[in-house]
């Protein structure tokens, strides 16, 4: 038997109504998924946010991408890009090179180290998606992306 949302957070009087009870849905949801993400991306030494970051530079431009750009494309804009990019940069999977067009600005590319990994991390992420394709119908999943997107429109 599966348990209930109200079992997992051991609530015993009712929710305030529907969309209480959605948004706590959506919460404890998202924290499982994140953390299995998680479990995975540390299996290979980067965090999630690092994963996010790989992803974008693999499917940006040769040039690559300043750090602006990265963060208006990541999935949590944390103010900690920067580091991210360091620590990825130390590891081989990152490199920066002054933009040709503007000497300031300094351009983000994904290595071939990256590269590797990034489809090493994503190859794992079978144990993250599986579980969505065991459980929702592929009409089913494409109607709660545009749930989620519709829900992240109405906040940005």
């Amino acid at each position: 038997m599966t348990q209930t949302l109200k079992d997992r957070l051991q609530q015993t009087e009712p929710f305030d109504g529907p969309d209480q009870e959605a948004i706590l849905g959506l919460l404890v949801a998202s924290a499982a998924v994140r953390g299995r993400l998680n479990d995975i991306c540390s299996e290979h030494g980067i965090l999630s946010s690092q994963y996010n970051i790989l992803r974008i530079l693999n499917g940006g431009p040769p040039e690559g991408y300043p750090r602006c750009e990265i963060i208006d494309r990541m999935i949590d804009r944390g103010p900690d890009v920067t580091r991210l990019v360091d620590e990825l940069e130390e590891q081989g999977l990152v490199e920066r090179r002054r933009s040709e067009e503007d000497r300031r600005m300094m351009m983000h590319r994904i290595t071939e180290k990256g590269q590797e990994r990034l489809h090493e991390v994503t190859d794992d992420l079978s144990a993250v998606r599986g579980p969505f394709d065991e459980t929702f119908s592929d009409a089913e999943l494409k109607e709660m992306a545009q749930f989620c997107t519709r829900i992240a429109h109405r906040f940005e």
